[in-house]
């Protein structure tokens, strides 16, 4: 990346952050409590077959479920793979050749929770059991504030079958400051990965090297978040099974 264009997003980035910290928590409740919610428990955010469930989570946010569930960072999180189609197919790494370095790695930006063969969340519970969050207690903001969430310094409200219900003011109150806490943290994420991040070399055997991976049975992935840059190599149709932090290569 351009040392100038870098330069520019970070200033960019550190402008919203400024403005997002002068938000005022009782117009952000004033706004919930008028259009409404109440989480009806039914899990439909975490199972894979309704739409997008993906979570992305940050360093601090797996370090705290991993303390929590003595699970290993592998087995929390996994690169972002939303958009990015069969990675076994050809065209779908041409399509992200950008994106792959010489030695067939394929880089991405921050961290998702894992999920199922089926696509949900590894930490929801059946039906039977009620649809109950294993990390209850230390889940990430995403899940902490959904259906909320703050963009270029507006509320935003995704689908969910909750809205429309009926929010007290101390409630509504608190989800405000968290999705104003959520809109903060991702903003010096956001910074933090553009300070840490450092370019890669890209050539004409990129697709080909990945490829080559791919035969093997692995896909690469550099994961460049707030922290540095990590190497996670995943089986395919597998779970990931190595995660190494701080690449010097």
């Amino acid at each position: 990346m351009d040392t100038r264009l870098k330069g520019y997003l970070i200033g960019r980035l550190a402008g919203e952050l400024e403005t997002a910290r002068m938000i005022d928590p009782d117009e952000i409740a004033a706004r919930i409590r008028n259009i409404g919610f109440s989480c009806l428990r039914c899990g439909r955010c975490c199972r894979g077959e309704h739409e997008d469930n993906s979570v992305i989570v940050s360093p601090g946010e797996i370090q705290k479920i991993c303390l929590h569930t003595g699970l290993g960072k592998d087995a929390v999180a996994q690169p972002p793979e939303e958009g990015s189609g069969n990675m076994q197919d050809r065209k779908t790494l041409e399509e992200l050749s950008d994106l792959i370095d010489t030695r067939g790695n394929i880089h991405t930006f921050g961290w998702e929770l894992s999920r199922k063969r089926n696509g949900d969340c590894i930490f929801i519970q059946d039906v039977a059991a009620g649809n109950k969050c294993n990390i209850y207690g230390v889940r990430p903001l995403l899940c902490s504030t959904y259906p909320f969430h703050m963009e270029e310094g507006e509320l935003r409200v995704s689908e969910c079958e909750g809205l429309g219900g009926n929010t007290g003011k101390e409630e509504s109150l608190l989800l405000a400051e968290n999705v104003i806490s959520r809109y903060i943290e991702e903003i010096k994420e956001a910074i933090l990965v553009y300070q840490n991040y450092e370019s890669f070399e890209r050539g004409p055997e990129n697709i080909n090297k990945a490829m080559e991976n791919i035969r093997e049975g692995i896909i690469n992935y550099v994961v460049h978040d707030s922290t540095g840059s990590h190497r996670t190599t995943r089986r395919i149709s597998g779970p990931i099974i190595t995660f190494q932090d701080k690449i010097t290569d």
